[in-house]
Order: C-alpha cells, then structure tokens, then sequence
C-alpha cells in the first residue's frame, strides 16, 4: 500500500522545486468501495502537467476485495470515468502519465483522447546476477578487480558530483543543485531516498544513482550519472547490481528502471533481463494533433530514407 504521507512529501518537493501546484484527487464510485487516487500537478496557469524527473503521474486503483476479472474491469472503467471530466477541467491539450500498473486505457480512447505508448524495464526481486547479459557481469568483475566499491551515502555534494559528469558529457542539465538534493532527502527521508555512490580506488564519487520508494514493495530509480573517465571501468554496472542486491535483502518485490525510451538508454536497461513494460500517456485531441502529425511524418520519411 503507498504511504500517503511519503506522496505529500513528493508533492512538496516538487511544488517547492518547480514552482507547481499540487493536489490529490479522489475518485470514489458510488455505489461501491472501488476507487483511484491520483496526484495532480498544475503548472502556474492552472495547466495540468508532469514536472520534470518524475517518469509518470502518482496514481493508485482501488479495487473491492475480489478475484473476479469482470468485476475489476467494471470497477476500474468506472472510475476512469469519473477522472475523465476531472481532466477536462484544465486546458484541453494536457496529458496525464499512467504509471505501468494502470493497462487499461479503453475508456479514454472511447471518449477520443489520444494515446502514447512508453516504456520501462520492471525487474522481480530478489535479483541475481545470473539474469544479466555476459557484458554486464564482466564490467561488474572489473569494477571489483580495479578496486572501485559502492555504499550508500548521505552526501549530496558526491551525488551532485556525478550529476555534473553527466551532465558535461551529454550536454544537458538535470536542473537540481546539491540544495535541491538535500530537500528531497529532508522531505522524503531515509526510508524513501536512498543515495548509492561507486567510490574510486582512491575514494573518488565517479558514479551516482538516487532511488524512491513510496510503499514497501516497489523501488524505482529516479536519478544517476558517472564521470566520463571512469565509464570503462565498470563502475554504472557495480553500482547497478549493489542497487538491486540492496533493495532485494530489504524485502523489495519489484524494481523499476523508470524509462527506456531513447535507443542507448532501453539498450543499456535491457541487459539486466527486467521485463520490458509499457505505461501510457493519455491527452485530449487538440490542435497540436496536427503539429504532431507533421513530426511523426517528417521522423518516418526520414527514417526510411536513411534504413539501418
């Protein structure tokens, strides 16, 4: 069950960092105990949006106790009911991210919002290596072998450190101080942010991953980089596999990649043998439709001109 408490936390931080509203939204069936409960964020025009670095909109579905298919269906189409004039309340041309539990879009097709369909890597928990590619145990065996060694950590200046690794060699930003950092520390607390930093064999941080969790069973990486120099070593693959091996001894059923929506990010994810898991993106038609249109074709023609 997600700890409500944790979730307003979040919802601090993200209002507090992004300068957004932030509201839960109920939606209770009448007639029955079903229910959903989703965290809504509205820019400063009241528009319904997803701040950056959060990979789907916090919602949960409630069903009654039952283990009638039929029945959670019909549950479950009633409450995306009741969500669809909530949406509609804001701009019209605004977008709501399901997280992987909730499959069933149908009724927001029904009332013609359109759908994206994105991805992530889910891996079960307890984890073993034995479910990684060969590639990745031989960087993991090099890593260990060059001395480098990973532990959690409290400092948010060593994980910032790695951020700017990154963020130098891709040419972006992930737009989060080390003040930034510590708020999200201080608001979510050791039981939600977990920090893991791959040290050097001179105890240098080269690799930094942040990790959420909002209930007892599922954990999903929000954040991590690595220094250029130290790529080759192994130390993401080290510091990946002490992630998983930690969230398994803690009790964990399931770890989430957030994401695997670029080509180089989905080809790095899919050697740790998770199950690739699409989530969807629901919006209501609107006149950038068309501007979509013309950006699909443009990347389709494209493609086929230049065939790989």
């Amino acid at each position: 069950m997600v700890n409500r408490d944790l979730l307003e936390q979040w919802a601090e931080f993200n209002v507090r960092k992004w300068n957004c509203q932030a509201r839960f939204v109920d939606f209770r069936v009448s007639h029955s105990a079903a229910r959903g409960e989703g965290l809504f964020f509205f820019d400063k025009g009241g528009k319904l949006f997803l701040p950056p670095l959060n990979p789907y909109h916090p919602f949960f579905f409630h069903s009654t106790p039952t283990d009638k298919p039929y029945k959670i269906d019909r549950q479950w189409l009633e409450v995306a009911g009741l969500m669809i004039p909530e949406m509609l309340k804001t701009q019209r041309n605004a977008s709501f991210v399901f997280p992987p539990d909730i499959t069933d879009v149908r009724p927001f097709l029904w009332r013609g919002f359109k759908t994206d369909i994105k991805y992530t890597y889910m891996t079960d928990l307890p984890y073993t290596l034995d479910q990684a590619s060969r590639e990745i145990r031989a960087k993991i065996k090099k890593a260990d072998a060059e001395g480098y060694r990973t532990a959690k950590t409290v400092d948010m200046e060593e994980v910032h450190q790695c951020l700017r690794g990154t963020e130098q060699r891709q040419g972006f930003s992930h737009r989060l101080s080390v003040e930034d950092l510590k708020l999200a520390q201080t608001l979510l607390g050791e039981n939600a942010f977990h920090a893991y930093v791959c040290y050097s064999p001179n105890g240098e941080p080269v690799s930094a991953s942040v990790v959420l969790t909002f209930d007892g069973e599922r954990a999903f990486g929000w954040i991590s980089a690595s220094k250029t120099e130290h790529l080759g070593q192994g130390v993401v693959q080290q510091s990946q596999s002490f992630v998983l091996q930690q969230f398994s001894e803690l009790g964990y059923k399931k770890f989430d990649f957030a994401g695997a929506n670029i080509p180089t990010v989905a080809q790095a994810k899919t050697n740790w043998g998770g199950t690739l898991t699409p989530y969807y993106l629901v919006r209501p038609p609107g006149y950038k439709e068309i501007l979509r249109a013309g950006r699909d074709w443009l990347k389709f023609v494209r493609s086929a001109q230049n065939p790989r």
